[in-house]
């Protein structure tokens, strides 16, 4: 009997130290110290105007919940996918496949952007601390895109009314099936950010 009171104090004892760390730990973590480590590595570590330059080809479709939601997010891998397949479809309708379209960012603040024989230019500024970078087509109102970092390289999202300009501008196409079909598919998902996959 004694053997067993003791071994229930040993267990108390070790739930109370274990319980104690994690609150030290939490503490830590939470600390104005940490956050600062924190903010200094997401700094260094996000990307930046100069890691933007080169060119980058399209590569497929891409989408993202607008929202921060955890639960959404978790929920809309599913729901990104099959925005994906869809607008690759679409996209192939007026001629966006992979290795026909690319965008090039210079040093200067120019760019290229060339989908088959086409070829647009213009200036474009990126807001490291939104991620959003802003496309001037010549002299056409700018166009913002939210840049997000992926595995493969990057994604330049859009809402949906500012993707329909920018295929129609690049496809050369502004009333056609394809287009009033990528119109249907993005009303559908007003939640998302649609756009484009690219890599080096």
């Amino acid at each position: 009997m004694k053997k067993l009171k003791r071994i229930g104090i040993l267990f108390l004892m070790l739930i109370a130290s274990g319980t104690l760390y994690a609150q030290s730990l939490e503490d830590l973590l939470n600390s104005e110290a940490a956050k600062k480590v924190l903010g200094k590595v997401k700094e260094v570590t996000a990307f930046q105007a100069k890691d933007l330059e080169g060119t980058w080809q399209y590569r497929g479709a891409a989408s993202r919940l607008k929202s921060e939601d955890l639960l959404q997010k978790a929920g809309g891998v599913a729901l990104a996918e099959a925005m994906n397949t869809k607008l690759d479809a679409a996209y192939a309708k007026v001629g966006i496949v992979p290795g026909k379209l690319s965008y090039t960012f210079a040093k200067d603040s120019t760019f290229t952007s060339c989908i088959g024989k086409k070829t647009f230019k213009g200036t474009y500024t990126y807001d490291v601390a939104t991620g959003i970078l802003t496309l001037r087509y010549y002299a056409l109102l700018p166009v913002e895109a939210t840049l997000v970092r992926s595995s493969q390289g990057i994604s330049l999202l859009f809402n949906a009314d500012r993707l329909l300009k920018i295929v129609g501008l690049l496809s050369g196409v502004t009333k056609s099936s394809a287009l009033s079909a990528l119109g249907k598919i993005a009303s559908q998902y007003d939640g998302m950010l649609l756009g484009f996959e690219l890599n080096r």
